[in-house]
């Protein structure tokens, strides 16, 4: 996967997209959740861009970390690379202006973070899924992920998703709140997100800013809290490493992961 960027025009003002590119697999490495938070930034200071949006291709939006990522680092560098994941959520969240997510596919782990931490989540209705598998790689869903899980989902889908790292048609995830609406095709998507963002454009930018910090406001600052409290659960509960290397490696052979119960309770 590779990031591209596009400024276009909504009727009287423009607005950032930036891209997720099918080059390679659609998973995400610390190189990509920094380049993305650059774009962020640069639409962020642009004055003319009123709203951004986070496109994806149809097939694969992003299917969360890259495994050979995982496996080629030590324990400090996928703590390294986790920390990016809780910076990359930080920056979507702070992202002062109405930011939309066209996702054209499978939105696992990373790719559903990317996707409900926009303000507003269109998925076009077809085979994709759409789901928190951090549950599923022996990792924890921390606070600042819950919280957000709290804003978009109904209250009884929220333990499923989170313990089970259950994974949604489009149809379920619209109905739990995961997702605002679905689209027969990516053109339907974009003409549903120019909407968006062109109703919320009739709200002055600095009501918009103070309103969205705001509504995320104890997210961010639960995800800027988020590394050190992964980085001590991987000393008091080392499985948890364990885990996340097996099913990486597991995904590379295409087979089941042999993870393990063992646990620390105390």
């Amino acid at each position: 996967m590779k990031l591209a960027k596009e400024i276009i025009t909504n009727k009287d003002s423009k607005v950032g997209v930036l891209k997720l590119v099918a080059e390679g697999p659609m998973t995400l490495t610390l190189p990509l959740i920094k380049e993305m938070d650059s774009i962020l930034k640069e639409f962020t200071l642009d004055q003319d861009v009123r709203g951004g949006i986070v496109s994806g291709p149809e097939g694969d939006f992003c299917v969360g970390l890259d495994p050979d990522a995982i496996l080629n680092a030590d324990e400090n560098g996928i703590a390294e690379i986790m920390g990016g994941i809780f910076n990359m959520f930080s920056s979507l969240l702070s992202f002062p202006k109405p930011l939309v997510a066209e996702v054209g596919g499978n939105a696992i782990g990373g790719g559903a973070i990317i996707a409900y931490c926009c303000d507003y989540r269109f998925m076009l209705d077809g085979k994709g899924r759409i789901g928190f598998a951090e549950p599923l790689v022996g990792l924890p869903l921390t606070k600042s992920l819950i919280l957000r899980m709290r804003q978009t989902m109904l209250p009884t889908a929220v333990t499923e998703a989170a313990l089970e790292g259950a994974l949604y048609k489009p149809a379920e995830a619209v109905q739990n709140g995961l997702l605002t609406e679905l689209g027969a095709n990516l053109d339907e998507l974009r003409k549903k997100s120019l909407s968006r963002i062109n109703s919320v454009s009739r709200v002055p930018a600095s009501a918009t800013l103070e309103t969205k910090k705001a509504l995320n406001g104890e997210a961010i600052a639960a995800a800027k809290a988020a590394p050190k409290e992964l980085g001590d659960l991987f000393k008091t509960q080392p499985k948890m490493i364990y885990n996340l290397l097996e099913a990486m490696k597991a995904n590379k052979e295409r087979r089941r992961p042999a993870l393990t119960h063992e646990t620390n309770y105390v």
